[in-house]
């Protein structure tokens, strides 16, 4: 509707331009928003008051001519009015209500899909866990995001890829074999030390009994014994990774190795590259990068004195992998504890020619987990946290995953246990899978009494009269150019919310028929009980598109 509306007002501004009552100028930054009283209309526009200082005219004057110069052969608008010092406030057409509301409720229409995205090809990169444990609580939200981003983005015409970064180079693979190692050691000889920085979680036992069924440890030198530990944990954690994350209803397309761009010799040529473009350089033993040319707080270390390269050597080249790729856009989700490192990588980027807005980075808060009032302490290091596996099967994919999108990514989330696990409206996702649950049984209840959908939908839409009819009507309006602003922002954290008003709204409808059954949706009126139930199935497909969007079911009954 916004989109008919805004060009509307083009080919109005285009006509006046014309007519010679306005001065040709470039268009301005305007907004078309929806007034927070329903009695401003339906839509307003500040268009006046941004064409004041090009056209040296008062607002209110301008907004004047444009009414008067109104193009509107469609007829869809009913009525416009001039507010305050310009502001333009329109009314849409009933009709025009009514034939949107076919549109969503058409079996033919996937209402909210759009070509937005042209085909452009995005990468998306998230989770990214070191293979060192199984995935906790902020990969599970890192999850969460980035596969509902790449719904979104698929949904609006994105053409998207789904990356997962293995980091199995480095210190930390090396500690994983040596705390497999220790625990083996310790079965038959308690004082072995254990590496002051291994990894202490139970799982390590469970590897160090799958590792001993398919090795003879005793039979290896301690190192050659380390290396196997490493390699074969690395490798059982990987699996265990890739299945909870299918069980999370998340497929990678890609799988990219740190250890495989070392192989191939990328990270020498990313390297090279970037020292032909002379923003490399030689100090105290060490090479370093320029970026704080490029907006970094200072130069950075790619090879150390010991002639062993950085993470951020690496980091550095499968960035610029990535963009050898022909990704127009890349997006990674990295944890909080990352911040510091975002404007390093973008001045890397642009040391190499990349413009910094190619890439772009989400940070994930940290979550806490509460159960019976009490906070749940989790450390990873320690051995002591709740992983994602524990948590779905305890509280199940839907509630997790919609759960872990109440808040924006920046923001720090709070997850009460025993509140998704209530069957009322105190549990957001058990509201919004009730709304859709409910139109089901409507639609089983009118089927029981011989009323289904018309075969002329438009010759009963006029017994919608209801303010709660239409408010529903307009609220399912704003799902199309929602996504598209989702996709641009990179925010799917605001389908939740707008799913959770879209529930509520039809909660609350419903709820008029329990004091007045004239009513209800399903009444002895034929014609207003198919109107009714032609906005229930609308209401019912964007509930099912947004669910879907979110990686959750919508249950036919609850």
């Amino acid at each position: 509707m916004k989109k008919k509306l805004d060009l509307i007002l083009k080919e109005t501004l285009e006509k006046c331009f014309n007519k010679g009552v306005l001065e040709k100028t470039a268009l301005p930054d305007y907004v078309i928003e929806i007034p927070n009283n329903t009695n401003h209309g339906h839509f307003a526009t500040n268009l006046a008051l941004a064409l004041a200082s090009s056209q040296r005219r008062p607002p209110r004057e301008i907004a004047e001519i444009i009414v008067e110069h109104l193009v509107d052969t469609g007829d869809l608008l009913e009525g416009v009015e001039i507010a305050g010092p310009g502001f333009l406030n329109f009314t849409i057409s009933r009709e025009e209500w009514y034939r949107l509301l076919l549109e969503i409720a058409s079996p033919e229409k996937d209402f909210g899909r759009s070509d937005q995205g042209a085909g452009k090809k995005i990468l998306v990169e998230f989770v990214s866990a070191n293979p060192t444990g199984p995935l906790h609580l902020g990969h599970g939200r890192g999850a969460a995001l980035g596969d509902t981003l790449c719904r979104i983005l698929e949904f609006t015409g994105y053409d998207v890829a789904r990356e997962f970064y293995i980091n199995d180079a480095g210190q930390q693979m090396r500690l994983l074999g040596e705390s497999i190692y220790s625990r083996w050691r310790q079965l038959t000889e308690p004082e072995y030390p254990f590496p002051e920085n291994g990894y202490h979680g139970d799982y390590i036992l469970d590897l160090v009994k799958e590792i001993s069924r398919s090795v003879d440890l005793k039979s290896l030198p301690e190192e050659e014994a380390i290396s196997r530990c490493s390699e074969l944990g690395k490798h059982t954690m990987l699996e265990e990774i890739k299945k909870d994350l299918e069980e999370f209803r998340v497929i990678f397309d890609v799988w990219s190795s740190e250890s495989a761009l070392y192989a191939s010799g990328s990270v020498e040529e990313a390297l090279e590259a970037i020292k032909e473009k002379g923003q490399l350089y030689e100090k105290d033993g060490a090479l370093w990068i320029r970026t704080s040319l490029y907006g970094d707080d200072k130069d950075r270390v790619v090879r150390k004195k010991d002639g062993q390269y950085t993470y951020f050597a690496s980091d550095i080249a499968y960035h610029l992998e990535k963009w050898k790729r022909g990704f127009s856009k890349a997006v990674n989700i990295w944890g909080a504890d990352h911040h510091g490192y975002v404007q390093r990588m973008k001045a890397a980027l642009k040391a190499n020619g990349l413009d910094d807005s190619w890439l772009s980075v989400l940070l994930i808060q940290l979550v806490k987990l509460w159960k019976g009032g009490q906070e749940i302490k989790m450390s990873k290091r320690a051995g002591h946290y709740v992983t994602l596996k524990e948590l779905v099967g305890e509280v199940g994919v839907d509630a997790v995953r919609f759960v872990f999108l109440t808040k924006n990514h920046d923001s720090q989330l709070d997850f009460d246990v025993d509140m998704v696990k209530r069957q009322d409206s105190e549990n957001p996702v058990y509201y919004v899978q009730y709304a859709h649950a409910r139109i089901c049984s409507i639609f089983r209840k009118a089927a029981s009494e011989g009323i289904s959908l018309p075969d002329r939908p438009q010759e009963v839409l006029n017994e919608l009269n209801l303010e709660e009819e239409m408010a529903l009507v307009r609220l399912m309006a704003e799902f199309p150019p929602l996504l598209e602003d989702i996709a641009r922002r990179l925010e799917p954290h605001r389908l939740t919310y707008y799913l959770t008003e879209l529930a509520s709204g039809f909660h609350k409808y419903f709820n008029l028929g329990t004091k007045e059954p004239d009513k209800r949706i399903v009444t002895d009126n034929v014609s207003r009980s198919q109107a009714r139930l032609i906005l229930a199935e609308a209401v019912r497909k964007v509930l099912v598109n947004g669910l879907c969007l979110l990686g959750i079911s919508a249950p036919e009954r609850m």
